[in-house]
């Protein structure tokens, strides 16, 4: 792999004219803005991703290279690590959640994600952690324009939509449990209903860097429970802190929305609900027209200590 420098807010090839170094800038403008290259690394041998001489490529010092897609994301997860041929969510359930949250039922959490993270200091790069199609990701880009935001999840369906509505955020195909950011490379962790692991978090986010964390609420889509369960059970909330982190500051946004028709059956495509519940119950529920629902949500805003 050829050395590069950085020239003008880009990397360049080092032996570069001033001719040729304006001509790679307008080609590589959209991609390789020394903002999307501070902290992507390498899945395989964790040294430092930079552009490569490809058009379109990122490579590291050891010879990896990870060509971007059209859309402009890369994909970053290893097929070793992979425990199915498309692994995340289906492909039915990502674009029913991208139907619901084009038709801004989630708006209520969106705001409420983007006025907490507008709230804190000193954030110069935040990850959305589980990015799914990217609602949230443009949530905080929105409310923290300064900020360097990236998104990272395993669905290479999901991160393809992403890439396509926040063109100007950067996205990864990537394992929650093994991120491709270097150490203490973030300052705000958003994580939307996204498994993930602590010592993860632990390991990107140094002292003073923020986690938000967002889980159901007590009562979050309490109509559908209703009809599924003889006694639907309330949402508990978080046992406690992760390790290494003060106890949160919590915020609970709730909201209610009538959801009819297509929408209704999106909304329980996209949750945990299509495959739950009496067999009855569900086929009851696919003839409903429509359906008052309660939307709930807990937001818990922890501090690297």
């Amino acid at each position: 792999m050829e050395k590069v420098f950085a020239w003008n807010g880009l990397f360049v090839p080092f032996n570069c004219t001033p001719q040729a170094a304006l001509k790679y800038h307008d080609c590589h403008q959209k991609y390789f803005s020394v903002a999307h290259l501070l902290n992507w690394i390498c899945p395989h041998c964790q040294q430092p991703l930079l552009a490569d001489l490809t058009p379109g490529s990122l490579g590291c010092d050891n010879g990896h290279r990870f060509d971007r897609a059209k859309e402009g994301y890369v994909n970053l997860l290893p097929a070793n690590s992979k425990r199915a041929v498309e692994p995340g969510d289906s492909k039915k359930m990502i674009a029913a959640r991208r139907r619901v949250l084009d038709a801004q039922i989630y708006q209520p959490l969106a705001s409420a994600i983007g006025h907490t993270a507008a709230g804190l200091r000193s954030v110069k790069t935040a990850l959305d952690l589980g990015c799914g199609e990217g609602f949230y990701s443009a949530a905080l880009h929105e409310s923290i324009p300064e900020a360097s935001v990236v998104g990272v999840d395993i669905s290479k369906v999901a991160v393809r939509l992403a890439a396509r509505r926040c063109q100007q955020l950067d996205f990864a195909v990537a394992s929650a449990f093994g991120v491709p950011l270097a150490t203490g490379a973030v300052d705000l962790l958003l994580s939307v209903f996204a498994p993930h692991a602590d010592d993860e978090l632990t390991r990107l986010l140094p002292s003073g860097a923020y986690y938000l964390k967002v889980t159901p609420g007590p009562r979050h889509l309490w109509g559908l429970r209703e009809l599924l369960y003889d006694q639907p059970r309330a949402h508990e909330p978080n046992a406690g802190p992760p390790t290494g982190f003060r106890a949160p500051v919590s915020e609970l946004v709730e909201s209610k929305v009538k959801v009819a028709d297509q929408l209704l059956q999106d909304l329980v495509a996209m949750t945990p609900f299509a495959h739950k519940g009496h067999r009855d119950r569900r086929a009851v529920l696919e003839n409903l027209h429509s359906l008052d629902l309660e939307l709930s949500f807990r937001l818990d805003l922890y501090q690297r200590l």
